[in-house]
């Protein structure tokens, strides 16, 4: 098996340190698309290349528009053309539990041709070791592995936005892992403030990129993030759980490159798509 691990990348400075050393902890190589980025991603991952030579290739986008599903392919087309036997989908703000490490591999070559491995998603919300346990964030599956065949593609049909599995053929989900035993973390809400930053910028995104698409879908889908969907699913009813200490203990010595507190660089984004376009252009949206 050759494990190759593809990564998007915006400005994530704040955690790619982390993650992109984590994901090497388990995958053969990575292949990270670097997108518009303005931070300092670019020198994290030479030096990361430096301590790992041939393990990590990386490409550009400089469009500042996303085009996810493209970006994708091109990531996916790179890791074919290295010989990758089976492919892991891995955002830069996911780690993989450390309980995990020393059977994942075997997880992922047991993962047939025709299936996609899903492991049970944590979204952690306002520390790194706690997650939501009830609603609609709690017991969520990542797709995060598949055996590669080329049938399978990201190209673009449709809607170019938040479409993490390939398609061309179906593929049935794989779940080995139980919940709450280990699977993926989502430092999606640690902090607060970097989830509001964040689905702010995919209204804004959204807005842009489908001007027809009315202004209430886009915001029902993001604001449940932050509000949950009434009656009983909302922030006064959101229950949560502590992560057990070998989630994270095998990453000690990779904690130091983890900034939580950092400034999301969405909020100026949006500043400057806000002033550039009028606040009118974003309306119903809370922005």
């Amino acid at each position: 098996m050759k494990l190759i691990g593809l990564m998007p990348v915006r400005n994530e400075s704040w955690i790619l340190g982390l993650s992109a050393r984590v994901a090497l902890k388990w995958c053969d190589e990575l292949v990270i698309g670097l997108h518009a980025c303005t931070d300092q991603s670019q020198q994290i991952l030479e030096e990361i290349g430096e301590d790992n030579p041939g393990n990590i290739v990386v490409r550009s986008f400089h469009d500042p528009v996303w085009s996810e599903m493209q970006q994708r392919q091109t990531l996916l087309e790179i890791a074919r053309g290295m010989n990758a036997t089976h492919i892991a989908i891995i955002d830069a703000d996911e780690v993989i539990s450390g309980n995990l490490l020393p059977n994942i591999r075997s997880i992922v070559e047991a993962c047939e041709p025709g299936n996609i491995l899903m492991l049970p998603g944590y979204n952690m919300r306002g520390a790194i070791d706690r997650y939501h346990s009830n609603g609609i964030w709690s017991r969520r599956w990542f797709s995060t592995a598949f055996a590669d065949d080329p049938r399978l593609h990201w190209a673009c049909e449709g809607y170019d936005h938040h479409h993490r599995e390939p398609r061309g053929v179906p593929l049935n989900a794989f779940r080995p892992v139980r919940q709450g035993t280990g699977g993926i973390m989502h430092l999606w809400g640690v902090p607060e403030e970097r989830l509001k930053q964040k689905h702010r910028y995919y209204r804004i995104s959204e807005r842009l990129k489908f001007p027809n698409k009315p202004a209430h879908e886009i915001e029902a889908m993001y604001s449940i993030a932050e509000q949950g969907r009434p009656p009983h699913d909302r922030p006064e009813t959101w229950t949560y759980q502590h992560a057990p200490a070998d989630w994270w203990s095998p990453y000690a010595d990779l904690m130091k490159y983890l900034h939580v507190d950092a400034e999301p660089w969405q909020r100026a984004w949006c500043d400057e798509q806000i002033a550039k376009h009028g606040r009118e252009h974003f309306a119903g949206l809370l922005v």
